[in-house]
């Protein structure tokens, strides 16, 4: 992985070119291709995916079998991102021609470009594989409900998965998975409460669509789920584990305010408790989940600082959406 030294050298570039020049020569992805063919949006999307599912495959093949399922399913969180991706792209009919060139490197699965152009949701679940999903995700759409909505489903499907391969037989490995796993679960209930506040979705709507696992969250998640405000909803989790993120942020925020710093604080403290992982026992099946969270945050904070230097944004707030960058 990038070391903090890294971070700042691609900090410090002064144009994307550079940024991808830095990541050919470490052989950041490896056998990368130019500086030029890696600055294509398509192209990168491509590289950033075949590396974090190199990652995983390596580590399912060094794992006993029970964690082997469990990473396999942490992939196939990687894989609905894609269908997720499919799912924005057909909403995109409603209100114009679609057009898949105007979103390059979104999903690069053939077959869940053959789905999209066809907008055939039916194949678009098939190719994704989950197939069992096409009902709910049909009914959300024909009913018009927000895309936020939709991807929820989506993501309570995935987590649920990798929350039942979670339960392994050795309790070290179940304790340290479902610690991860579980946290991951409460920060994207967190989030999904608070943009449902934004667009105004009821709190019977909202109970049906969050993934029902309440990990460190306890009565907070009602309390929030039938809050008025997005403010409201927010500091029915102050009391929680994730209260000292959730206060910085309603303390530097107002009301109506974009909700991504929150998001970025929160999978800070998610990167904090894989990075305390490294620090105990060496052999249980949190470590390479673990290192597969802590890669895929990476390729994010990468992506980010290629993206801010081809838009000339300035270092310092570069710095506020990468999550890793002062963890390592």
């Amino acid at each position: 992985m990038l070391r903090e030294s890294d971070y700042d050298r691609l900090l410090r570039c002064s144009t994307s070119q550079e940024c991808l020049s830095i990541l050919q020569e470490t052989d950041y992805f490896e056998g990368a291709a130019s500086p030029a063919e890696m600055g294509d949006p398509g192209a990168w999307q491509k590289l950033s995916d075949a590396k974090i599912v190199a990652v995983v495959h390596k580590l399912v093949n060094l794992s006993p079998e029970d964690c082997g399922r469990l990473l396999t399913a942490f992939e196939g969180q990687h894989r609905l991102e894609q269908l997720k991706a499919g799912l924005r792209l057909m909403a995109e009919k409603e209100s114009k021609e679609l057009q898949l060139e105007a979103f390059p490197g979104e999903y690069v699965d053939e077959s869940l470009r053959s789905a999209v152009e066809t907008r055939n949701l039916e194949r678009l679940v098939q190719a994704a594989g989950a197939p069992s999903l096409h009902g709910e995700l049909s009914t959300a759409l024909s009913e018009k409900r927000p895309m936020a909505l939709v991807e929820a489903i989506v993501d309570r499907y995935a987590l649920l998965r990798t929350w039942t391969a979670s339960d392994m037989p050795e309790w070290m490995d179940k304790e340290c998975a479902r610690g991860l796993v579980g946290e991951q679960i409460d920060i994207t209930n967190i989030l999904l409460v608070a943009r449902s506040k934004v667009l105004g979705v009821s709190g019977e709507e909202l109970q049906q669509i969050v993934v029902p696992i309440d990990y460190h969250l306890g009565g907070s998640l009602s309390d929030a789920v039938s809050a008025g405000s997005v403010t409201n909803s927010l500091r029915a989790f102050t009391k929680t584990a994730y209260g000292s993120s959730i206060e910085r942020f309603l303390d530097t925020n107002k009301e109506g305010d974009s909700l991504y710093p929150l998001a970025v604080s929160l999978r800070k403290h998610h990167a904090d408790s894989c990075l305390a992982v490294f620090g105990g026992f060496p052999f249980h099946a949190g470590l390479p989940l673990a290192f597969a969270y802590l890669t895929r945050y990476e390729l994010t904070d990468v992506s980010s600082i290629v993206s801010a230097k081809h838009d000339d944004i300035p270092m310092e707030r570069i710095l506020q959406f990468l999550v890793l960058q002062k963890a390592l």
